[in-house]
């Protein structure tokens, strides 16, 4: 963070730039350390309809994802997805209940309730560990943006529970698969 907040402005000229001050939270500036973990986006594919794209793993009967076996497509869901490289903070404070998260991410990203969050198992630095594993998986409740006066978006506050389901049923933490940028 800068000394005087108030030096860099937004497009008012009257308020911070909070862009700004979230990417300096992010990834650092002079005089402040990145406070940024690096985790996943796990975006639902929907058709031309806006439905989930059906993994066909799912039961004929029940229409439920296979549970007996391991669905290397899915991982469970029931529906094909997509992954991409994310940088948040999450809050970790004694108001935030247990399996809950907060997190915060920039403004520029495509997020809605039917995502998660993954967070990665990270090094020492870190950084996510060499062969990428999957430590948890959250499950988005709601994806807000904070917009500022003139209605710019600033960030995203992402209010998501902990998928214990996941980690259980699944065992995928340690599986790899290949994160586009």
């Amino acid at each position: 963070m800068t000394n005087n907040p108030y030096s860099r402005t937004g497009s008012s000229g009257l308020e911070l730039d909070l862009r700004a001050e979230m990417d300096d939270l992010l990834f650092g500036s002079y005089g402040e350390v990145a406070k940024g973990k690096v985790g996943l986006l796990r975006k639902m594919r929907i058709d031309s309809n806006g439905e989930h794209i059906r993994c066909p793993c799912r039961n004929k009967v029940t229409d439920e994802p296979s549970r007996d076996q391991y669905c290397r497509y899915c991982h469970g869901h029931g529906y094909f997805w997509d992954e991409t490289q994310i940088v948040y903070y999450k809050n970790n404070d004694s108001f935030v209940k247990d399996g809950e998260g907060l997190f915060y991410l920039q403004y520029d990203l495509e997020i809605t309730e039917r995502d998660y969050i993954i967070e990665l198992k990270l090094d020492s630095e870190g950084r996510p560990i060499e062969e990428i594993e999957r430590e948890s998986v959250y499950e988005i409740e709601s994806a807000d943006k904070f917009r500022a006066d003139n209605g710019r978006i600033e960030f995203w506050q992402i209010s998501a529970k902990y998928n214990r389901e996941w980690s259980v049923h699944y065992g995928v933490k340690n599986r790899q698969y290949y994160i586009s940028p």
